[in-house]
Order: structure tokens, then sequence, then C-alpha cells
């Protein structure tokens, strides 16, 4: 009797979708304990909302790049639709090469961005801001271009699919 092999439909998490779940467990900590000190010990922790604010920043940016490679951003699909698929195939692609443009332009700029603010340190932590703040532009802009440059890559291998085929 021989046993059938069952693919595993789950998900592989990436390094991006561990580091966006470090991001938000650290942020819920960081919040939960501003809400204890606040409200139980009624004292209050300087350097929470700073830190809270840091994290939410980052976790926005990093998200942000993987709604790219997942293709969850928010998008307007009246005129794709009615498209034939290759045409739609097409235009998906130029798109995409008009994100991947405008995001490689952002990290270009974002890591000058974070060069030119190398003196300035967080106010209650005191941590070098470009890289607690700053840095999330440029990093995550790279990531977004990772992301789409391989959405494009998968666009143009896949066939486009006929109207019998469509869902």
């Amino acid at each position: 009797m021989t046993e059938k092999h069952v693919p595993n439909d789950q998900p592989k998490l990436s390094v991006t979708d561990w580091v966006i779940a470090v991001l938000f467990a650290a942020t819920i900590v960081v919040v939960t304990a501003q809400v204890v000190w606040r409200y139980v010990f009624n004292d209050s922790l300087i350097w929470t909302e700073e830190l809270s604010r840091y994290l939410f920043t980052w976790m926005t940016f990093v998200g942000a790049a993987l709604a790219i490679r997942e293709a969850t951003h928010i998008r307007i699909t009246a005129l794709t639709d009615r498209l034939p698929p290759t045409a739609r195939t097409w235009l998906r692609v130029a798109t995409l090469a008009l994100i991947v443009g405008f995001l490689a332009y952002l990290a270009v700029i974002g890591f000058r961005w974070v060069r030119l603010n190398a003196d300035t340190r967080t106010p209650a932590l005191g941590l070098p801001l470009n890289y607690v703040l700053y840095a999330a532009l440029p990093v995550a802009s790279l990531l977004g271009v990772g992301f789409g440059i391989r959405r494009i890559v998968a666009l143009l291998r896949e066939r486009p699919q006929t109207k019998q085929e469509a869902p």
C-alpha cells in the first residue's frame, strides 16, 4: 500500500514575515508596558511612546513592501477586468515597473536622507534617529523593489488565462 503525499498548503514564512511579526509583538509589549505603568503604577515610562512610534513606522513600511509581494495593495480593476488577458498582463507589468522605478528613487533619496541626519539623536532614547526611524524608508523601498521585480518576472513567465479558463 502506497501513501498518498498531501502537499502542505501552509505558506512558508520568509524572513520579512518574521520581521513584521517581531515588530508587531514588540509594539504590543511596549504599548502594554506604557498602559500598565500609567494606569497601574500611576507613573510614566518616558521611552515607551517614542519606541512604539518607531516600531510602528518600521512595521508600516515593511508591511507596504510585503503588500507588493502579495499583491494586496488596494487597486481599482474596472479597466483591467475588461482587457484581454495579454493586455491585462502587460498593463500589470507596466504598473509594477512604474512602482519599482518609484521605489528605487525613494531608496536612493532615503539613503541620502539617512546620511544627512547622521548626527540626530532620538529625544528619549538617545539612539541615532537616522537608523531608528529614517532608515525605514530606503530599506522598505529596496524590499519593495525586490518584490516588485519578482512579481514582474512571475507575470512574464505565466501564460495569460483565456476566457474559458478564467475563474
